[in-house]
């Protein structure tokens, strides 16, 4: 495995959220997500934007390894990885990540996504397997912060809950109940733009996810939660485009050469938020993406780059938002 490129410390308290779905025939045997919608890779992807290492295998080893160094250069100290259920194959990868991420420093919660079938009672089942898999793992992400849904000092690993809101609260609250005390007991946020919605399940914080979440909510958010004695991870984006991905409910956002990340980042800072959430490292369907991408013209298409974002351009400009990323986790680590 490849030794991290020196930098500045990794922050505990950035989180990117993680996709390792992505395939290849080399390496998979098929192309998988790169082809959703019908696109035919490697020049034709699902993304309005190209990767700089091109379509890639989410179990290639060199690939793993290289985005641990990027993060260590953006100085996430933490990735929510993107989790689909047991036997997906975001699953199967995991004992590969956790390998490179404890060599590199890098720490891994999980994401939560809603797989078919998924249940509050099957949330905590799947804590119970993860936590029998990696919980010994110098790489599990562990913090102690007592909330209002549970006291307990104890260095706990973090789960993000995404679509919390499909789930009956009640069942929620009794499955997030039926944790505390015990040796699985972890820190549970769930997906929202409300402190009340934490609250009501017992959960320990919240976090936004969303994207197109206008900067100014975020500082009510965080005030809400500290009122409640909750965690929160306002997440911050450099846009969205999803126009590659999907066929209905299109929706842009466009990056304005860096300035929409960094309007997000400063009023999180504001707001004075201890846990920020980066949307994301690399989900590149919807065009949130931190990671390295490059300008290309495939025939009649022509993917975005991030050139003139923070006045950068041509080859430089491919790690922009890492390293703008690296710049406010500075500012937030100093405040």
């Amino acid at each position: 495995m490849a030794t991290p490129v020196a930098s500045e410390p990794a922050s505990d308290n950035v989180t990117a959220f993680f996709y390792p779905w992505y395939g290849t025939p080399a390496q998979n045997g098929k192309w998988i997500h790169w082809n959703q919608l019908g696109h035919a890779p490697p020049q034709d992807i699902a993304s309005s934007f190209y990767p700089a290492r091109g379509p890639y295998s989410s179990r290639d080893p060199a690939v793993i390894a290289q985005q641990m160094q990027q993060l260590r250069q953006a100085r996430v100290g933490v990735i929510s990885v993107s989790w689909w259920g047991q036997g997906s194959i975001e699953d199967e990868i995991l004992p590969t990540l956790f390998s490179f991420a404890a060599v590199a420093g890098i720490k891994i919660a999980f994401h939560m996504e809603p797989y078919q079938g998924q249940t509050a009672p099957s949330i905590v089942a799947d804590i119970h397997y993860l936590l029998a898999r990696y919980g010994s793992s110098p790489a599990l992400y562990r913090v102690s912060m007592p909330t209002s849904g549970d006291a307990s000092t104890a260095a706990r690993p973090v789960f993000y809950l995404f679509g919390s809101s499909r789930l009956v609260p009640a069942d929620l609250r009794t499955a997030i109940s039926g944790l505390r005390g015990t040796p699985d007991d972890a820190i549970i946020l769930v997906h929202s733009p409300k402190a009340i919605s934490a609250t009501r399940v017992g959960a320990d914080g919240v976090y936004t996810y969303d994207a197109m979440a206008s900067p100014d909510a975020l500082a009510g958010l965080v005030g809400d939660c500290k009122t409640a004695r909750l965690i929160c991870s306002p997440s911050v984006a450099p846009g969205f485009d999803n126009r590659e991905a999907v066929s209905t409910g299109i929706i842009v956002v466009d990056r304005q050469n860096g300035a929409r990340y960094d309007s997000m980042w400063q009023a999180v800072l504001d707001a004075g938020a201890q846990w920020v959430s980066v949307t994301t490292f690399n989900e590149w369907h919807e065009g949130t993406q931190i990671e390295p991408g490059i300008t290309y013209v495939s025939g009649s298409r022509t993917y975005e780059g991030y050139g003139g974002a923070y006045g950068t351009s041509g080859s430089s400009s491919a790690d922009a938002y890492l390293d703008r990323t690296a710049y406010w986790v500075a500012k937030m680590e100093s405040n």
